[in-house]
């Protein structure tokens, strides 16, 4: 019997599914709308769905791999549980204080994003630990007590607990969690000591109370979730994507939901390395673009960036400060505000703008038809000849064009006294040098060129603008894989069963405690290995990596270096001193030995293997051998400045080896590819459709 494995992308518009037969490496693909009121409902027909086509019972299922926008929309969109804050007596303004970072350094009016937990509901505990883990203060359980009892009055379902030092020595805050659990078991709990286990008072805090925050929704839908596959009839495993690009458990998921932010898009960052490791293309630029908003990632050396930090519900979309920082583990890129249902207008100044406010799945872009009184972009690819009307989702869900043209002319086009056509022009140009500046911003601050990347593009709209955007990068080789609409959701059957873990002990490395690190170390391994082989891995296939985030003594940034595995002590200096030298010079082009070097936070990286898969997608199985080209249609092309009859290929009918040359529409279910003026494009043997631009 083969062995079928099924990932859920859950997005703010559509929900994607990938069925994955591992013997024979065939993929099936689904798509349907997202049911925002309880995305579990999306999740269960669209499996419905995509098994019934694919003949497979449920109960063959072996593995649901579940990925998700759901805790970075609960934040955004502020709906999380009611919470409340335990904290060291006089630090309960720490979420107002932040840090030194002003995003706009003369703005006197700065505004930051609101705290979560308001602060009535932020109460001091007395107790305190040293910076050393000696324990000046004993915690006051009356005090604990109280503020629970005050906390009940105020309807609070969640608590986050984050004392000062509890990274060092954590015994506070477990003492705390003791009482809560058998006095108070009503409460979730979340406690900085678990979930983010490192020095920066502002950013352990905020990662801890949004934890907390969004811990009570995604463990109810999680659980949920579960059961409703049980149900019918799936005996499976079923697990949950990470937002630094390993696999989970649902147990650590609903324990740690914070740690799922990113969880989707990572997923789309990881099936773009996938396909370029199989092209032989190790750099890349991951571009991902839904219903919702469009993501970036840039690839290095096959392997996407990765970060130790995260920040989430940004009020200004290009600058880093301005949202909620967190101390998680994830793959680093860029979200913009620019997506299918991103809602174009006008502002107090009269101009032209496009997002970050979205449509989404209700009631959606204008054309759906489902009630949506907003111009978006999908609209106005339907208006400029870009999408099909008859064929969306493969002629499941026809568009309305006629709506769609009347809701431009009506919010746009008649204030800004311009023909819809043109209204629909602007809205694509401005949504697509929204999206080309700030993937030039987030390049040049990594010190990199964009024209040595190639541009992966996938999503539902990325085929859509890709072509658009690396002419404004001057990127040569665009790539779109086939079935470009779900590809995030087989980034997440193409992922290892991974896990980090965190600890700050800062010392500079010439008096360091290398007993104490060796314990931490222990420990960590000992929790990863434990949770890891809960899943089915065995010891033997885990690998363990190791690094540290150091500094030269009087810095305040670090960078991570590798640390060796296996016991280490004094004799371990030389090769740690030479790894952060070597790591400090790639990241700087220089650097110093005689400046004392401080280590600050020990990670470590619990590993199983790759799936090794050759993936061979079914839609060209489907469609019989017959013409290429559907016909043509006029379709808009900056280049011409004019509406341009243009053929309409079938994916479905083009063969690895076929080449056909721009300006050309590429039609599938799930997307749309537009091949520009003077560029060439070509299918390989693994159906990806490579253009080449001719043009600088």
């Amino acid at each position: 019997m083969s062995k079928h494995n099924l990932g859920v992308d859950v997005g703010g518009t559509f929900t994607d599914f990938v069925l994955l037969n591992e013997d024979n490496g065939r993929m099936e693909v689904g798509k349907t709308l997202t049911t925002p009121e309880d995305p579990s409902q999306a999740v269960i027909k669209g499996s419905g769905e995509i098994l019934k086509r694919a003949g497979v019972p449920i109960e063959d299922l072996s593995t649901v791999i579940h990925g998700t926008t759901l805790v970075t929309n609960t934040l955004i969109e502020r709906k999380g549980a009611p919470t409340g804050l335990m904290t060291t007596k006089g630090f309960r303004d720490v979420l107002e204080t932040g840090n030194e970072n002003r995003y706009e350094l003369y703005d006197l009016s700065i505004e930051r994003p609101k705290a979560l937990v308001p602060r009535r509901l932020r109460l001091g505990i007395s107790e305190r630990i040293t910076a050393e883990g000696q324990i000046r203060e004993p915690l006051n359980l009356n005090e604990v007590r109280e503020a629970a009892r005050y906390f009940e009055k105020q309807d609070i379902t969640s608590i986050a607990v984050c004392l000062l030092h509890s990274y060092r020595n954590p015994i506070h805050e477990r003492q705390i969690q003791e009482c809560l659990q058998g006095e108070f078991p009503s409460f979730h709990v979340s406690l900085s000591s678990r979930v983010a286990p490192e020095i920066r008072e502002y950013e352990r805090t905020s990662t801890t109370v949004a934890n907390a925050y969004v811990q009570p929704i995604m463990k109810k839908y999680l659980r949920y979730l579960g059961t409703q596959l049980k149900k019918k009839g799936f005996n499976g495993a079923f697990y949950a994507m990470l937002s630094s690009g390993g696999i989970t458990n649902v147990r650590l998921a609903a324990e740690f939901p914070i740690k799922l932010c990113e969880s989707g898009p990572a997923a789309g960052a990881l099936v773009a390395s996938f396909y370029g490791r199989a092209m032989g293309l190790n750099d890349l630029i991951s571009f991902d673009m839904g219903g919702t908003t469009a993501k970036i990632c840039l690839i290095n050396d096959g392997r996407p960036s990765y970060s130790r930090e995260f920040e989430a519900a940004r009020i200004s979309r290009f600058k880093r400060g301005s949202g909620f920082s967190f101390k998680i583990p994830s793959i680093e890129m860029i979200e913009i505000g620019a997506g299918g249902g991103s809602i174009g207008y006008i502002d107090q100044m009269g101009l032209a703008k496009v997002g970050p406010q979205s449509a989404g799945a209700s009631p959606g872009p204008a054309c759906y038809g489902f009630g949506g009184e907003d111009p978006t972009v999908t609209d106005a690819a339907l208006i400029l000849g870009y999408l099909n009307p008859d064929y969306f989702l493969g002629g499941e869900m026809a568009l309305d064009a006629a709506r769609a043209r009347e809701v431009m002319k009506r919010k746009l086009a008649d204030a800004l006294g311009i023909s819809v056509e043109e209204a629909a022009m602007g809205i694509n140009q401005i949504v697509t040098e929204n999206m080309a500046t700030a993937t030039r911003i987030h390049i040049a601050e990594r010190g990199k060129d964009p024209r040595r990347y190639v541009l992966m593009a996938f999503g539902g709209a990325g085929p859509i603008h890709a072509f658009r955007i690396a002419e404004l990068l001057k990127i040569k080789t665009i790539i779109c894989p086939p079935a470009a609409g779900t590809a995030s959701a087989l980034g997440l059957l193409v992922t290892p069963m991974a896990l980090d873990f965190s600890r700050s002990y800062i010392s500079r490395l010439d008096s360091i405690d290398w007993q104490y690190v060796n314990r931490i170390y222990q420990e960590m391994e000992e929790e990863a290995l434990s949770s890891l082989i809960e899943t089915g891995a065995s010891r033997e296939e885990i690998v363990i990596e190791r690094s540290a985030d150091m500094r030269y003594a009087g810095q305040f940034y670090e960078i991570p270096s590798p640390i060796p595995n296996g016991k280490l002590g004094s004799e371990s200096l030389p090769e740690i001193t030479k790894a952060f030298y070597k790591a400090y010079e790639k990241a700087f082009s220089r650097y110093m030995t005689d400046t004392p070097i401080q280590a600050l936070t020990w990670n470590l990286r619990a590993e199983c293997p790759s799936p090794s898969l050759e993936v061979t997608y079914a839609g060209k199985l489907v469609a019989p051998r017959g013409p290429e080209v559907r016909g043509k249609r006029k379709a808009y092309f900056p280049e011409q400045g004019k509406f341009v009859a243009c053929p309409v290929y079938d994916r479905y009918s083009l063969r690895p080896g076929a080449k056909f040359k721009g300006p050309a529409i590429v039609e599938e279910r799930e997307s749309t590819t537009i091949v520009g003026v003077n560029s060439e494009a070509s299918i390989d043997d693994r159906l990806n459709l490579i253009i080449e631009r001719k043009s600088s």
